[in-house]
């Protein structure tokens, strides 16, 4: 196997379409190499709903969702890439609401690197407890989290100064949030302002200009592109606002003593997301409303129209919210 050296596309031939777009460290079987261009077999999961049957070229799958959909290396695991839509895959096995996929394409020759052995670590020594040492403080876990997702880091959510300015250093996408849809690309060059952060990505604002004719008025604001991360940042541009949330349906839960921005015994939703953003959104129930989600199946997505509540729980970077109602796919 060898490794993607750094972030690339997938394409279908040398220069030819772009099939998905592959970050650096993402496992690869390299095939023929022809020219600058190597071929390799990109393998991964990916989520059922976010596909169809076909039988074009040979292939079992097309990729349906506008926006393409993440590749990950297990159910719920570590991102490999993301698909574009209308990209087709071979399908090698499927475990409920997940297929693992393959798909041939090409790479540029110096994007792709040997995967160097790593070399074992000894386990560190655990130091000795002091008396006047302070416990280390250690969040809490989400219960009824899947593994996969408890490890996930919280996200910081800092603001950046004014001052942050630079430039693009390479070709890059362009995304409306972490993991989330790509807008377009960026060029080498290209003037940027960082204005927030959220784990390992930032966002930035851009100056530039386009014709009129290509602008149409948007949507309702207040059902809009609204991120956890920007109610974290601004809590009272957001709180009380409602907008539609796109979760992952994880369990209905009670609240306890430790989740003080919910009454002790309130029913809600413990989701993940909002997608396609890591961590996870509590959701405030009526007990009627507890009935539905109570029958509806583990880890499928779902959209919410909620209104928010509160920014962050005490101990965790998790907003609350309220169910206002379904919105009906």
């Amino acid at each position: 196997m060898r490794e993607i050296s750094t972030a690339t596309r997938l394409r279908k031939e040398p220069k030819g379409i772009a099939l998905a777009s592959l970050p650096a460290g993402t496992s690869v079987e390299p095939k023929r190499t022809r020219g600058d261009w190597h071929e390799v077999v990109v393998e991964g999961w990916i989520f059922n709903r976010s596909t169809e049957k076909t039988r074009r070229d040979g292939f079992d799958l097309v990729v349906t969702a506008p926006n393409g959909e993440n590749l990950r290396s297990a159910p719920n695991g570590e991102l490999l890439g993301r698909v574009r839509s209308g990209t087709l895959l071979a399908k090698e096995e499927v475990r409920g609401a997940w297929t693992r996929v393959r798909r041939t394409g090409w790479v540029p020759r110096d994007a792709v690197k040997s995967a160097a052995p790593k070399a074992a670590t000894p386990p560190a020594a655990r130091p000795e407890p002091t008396a006047s040492a302070e416990p280390e403080f250690t969040e809490p876990v989400e219960s009824g989290a899947l593994p996969a997702q408890a490890a996930a880091p919280a996200p910081t959510d800092k603001v950046a100064a004014d001052t942050e300015r630079g430039q693009v250093a390479r070709e890059t996408a362009l995304f409306a949030a972490p993991e989330g849809s790509q807008y377009g690309t960026l060029q080498t060059g290209a003037p940027t302002r960082v204005v927030g952060r959220s784990g390992d990505w930032v966002r930035v604002q851009l100056e530039g200009w386009v014709r009129e004719s290509d602008l149409e008025p948007g949507s309702d604001a207040s059902l809009g592109r609204v991120t956890a991360a920007e109610v974290r940042a601004d809590p009272p541009r957001y709180i009380g606002r409602t907008v539609e949330w796109r979760v992952e349906l994880i369990a209905v839960q009670t609240a306890d003593e430790l989740r003080i921005e919910m009454p002790k015994g309130q029913t809600y939703l413990l989701t993940r997301g909002p997608l396609p953003e890591p961590g996870f959104v509590y959701v405030m129930l009526t007990e009627s409303q507890a009935k539905e989600f109570r029958s509806l199946q583990a880890l499928q997505e779902l959209t919410l129209r909620v209104t928010i509540k509160a920014p962050r729980t005490r101990f965790l970077a998790t907003p609350v919210v309220e169910l206002v109602s379904r919105v009906t796919e």
